[in-house]
């Protein structure tokens, strides 16, 4: 990977809609040729896909926090992570070499509605307690 396709990867980070055109002008290249990086990038890995990138305020879900998952005795990744899916409300989820076994991104209507997601999440066979922390601001968001 060259200046180039960082150049094409900074480009569909802003605006993964960008046409082969638009693309071609940013790096100063041929749109067949930046077709052909995009194809290379694509097959070796880099890229991994297209998503759409939703507004949580717009979809009513201005509130977010950390949740320190911990789990019982005995449990098994899979089945944490069964117990994690089954909350629509956890976005992202890591387990971690930290204090708590993983940690999962909520995103709720409000504080009342992120009470729920917790309560739920405690009342899971596998979950012996939890620790949250709510966001207030984002600092820094960036994919890589």
């Amino acid at each position: 990977m060259d200046e180039i396709d960082r150049g094409i990867l900074h480009e569909l980070r802003r605006d993964g809609r960008s046409s082969l055109e638009r693309l071609a002008h940013a790096c100063g290249l041929a749109a067949s040729s930046v077709k052909r990086r995009i194809a290379r990038l694509e097959e070796s890995g880099v890229i991994r896909g297209y998503t759409v990138r939703l507004d949580r305020f717009a979809l009513g879900r201005g509130t977010q926090a950390l949740i320190g998952v911990f789990a019982a005795a005995g449990t098994t990744r899979e089945a944490l992570t069964a117990a994690l899916t089954g909350q629509e409300e956890i976005v992202r989820a890591w387990t971690t070499a930290g204090n708590a076994d993983a940690l999962a991104l909520v995103q709720a209507s409000d504080i009342d509605h992120l009470e729920e997601v917790i309560l739920r999440l405690q009342r899971t066979k596998c979950i012996a307690h939890t620790r949250t922390q709510v966001l207030l601001s984002e600092l820094v968001e960036r994919d890589c």
